[in-house]
């Protein structure tokens, strides 16, 4: 038996190979057919927005792109990658650890991982072979990003909008407004949530919208039109909305006698701060160099990311060699 993986990096694809996606269905009965083949031990499939993986335990002869290609197609095969023995562990590994990810150290590959391994477990593709392997994988995720700063830092644009905002005040204790309710906004009050920041209010034209974005928070809803009586009780007015010309104009901000940080994440802005020593501006040019800063500071946490993967790997190594052994014998 032998440990092999197939890889796609969708953003390394062209082709019908971009758009091939397995659903839930689609995996399960793929993994269903895994089960009755005598030649295939073990299986699993990650499949994220930008990757598509097969790992197999199987025969040495035993020809698994072919395989795969009759139970669920081959318009993925042109860009695939395989690995077997150390070198799909190595990569597993790597995986894990979020090396492999477009977003060095993004911690959502993580989660994915250990929800394709339930998954495979549920469906009875997960022997003693992968749960040694893939706890492996897991233990080497949490060592990295325990051991490492690399997925430290924030490498969105509303992330980094959050970041802007904790350097220039207290923003758990802080009014917030949110102006706007599409996609930026929607990211914007998750990040607030999720650092429970109680006093949020999403300033907006679509109260629908608006309400969809506060959901189960403690958040509340105005008018786009009560923006400029109100701005001046905020203490930190992030503007994501996709208007043509400024929401937040000099004159309605020129009376602020206490500190006021904007934030504006649009191109192109919302904002026409003029001058006041209480105004804290920043614009996406402000943001793009906290994110280039952070990333350079991942990528500076790559060697030392690898040289656990590299740590964990000697004793996988071991045990691939004592498996490969055992089925020799056998």
């Amino acid at each position: 038996m032998i440990l092999t993986c197939q890889s796609v990096n969708f953003s390394e694809c062209s082709g019908e190979a971009i758009n091939f996606v397995l659903d839930k269905c689609q995996q399960e009965n793929f993994l269903s057919a895994c089960e009755k083949m005598q030649e295939i031990g073990e299986c699993l499939i990650l499949n994220t927005c930008n990757r598509l993986e097969f790992y197999f335990y199987a025969r040495e002869n035993f020809d698994v792109l072919q395989f795969i290609a009759d139970t669920v197609g081959s318009e993925w095969a042109e860009c695939a990658q395989n690995f077997e023995g150390i070198e799909a562990a190595r990569h597993l590994f790597r995986v894990a650890a979020g090396l492999e990810s477009q977003i060095i150290g993004e911690n959502e590959i993580f989660a994915q991982l250990k929800a394709a391994y339930s998954f495979a477990l549920d469906c009875g593709t997960i022997k003693t072979a992968f749960h040694h392997l893939f706890h492996s994988a897991f233990r080497v995720a949490k060592a990295v990003r325990s051991q490492t700063d690399i997925s430290s830092g924030a490498l969105s644009i509303a992330g980094a909008a959050i970041a802007m905002a904790q350097i220039n005040c207290e923003i758990e204790k802080a009014k917030v407004f949110v102006v706007g309710s599409g996609a930026n906004a929607e990211l914007l009050v998750k990040h607030l949530a999720k650092r429970k920041v109680k006093d949020v209010t999403v300033v907006a034209r679509n109260h629908c919208s608006a309400m969809r974005l506060i959901g189960k928070t403690s958040g509340k809803f105005m008018e786009i039109d009560g923006l400029a009586e109100n701005i001046l009780q905020a203490d930190v007015v992030f503007t994501a909305t996709s208007s043509k010309s400024p929401l937040i104009r000099e004159e309605m901000i020129k009376e602020r006698s206490r500190p006021l940080v904007l934030i504006d994440v649009c191109v192109p802005p919302n904002v026409d701060a003029g001058e006041n020593a209480n105004v804290k501006y920043f614009n996406i040019e402000s943001l793009n160099e906290i994110i280039e800063t952070n990333n350079n500071k991942r990528k500076n946490e790559i060697p030392k990311a690898q040289a656990i993967v590299n740590q964990h790997l000697t004793g996988i190594s071991e045990w691939l060699e004592n498996k490969h052994a055992v089925t020799m014998v056998d």
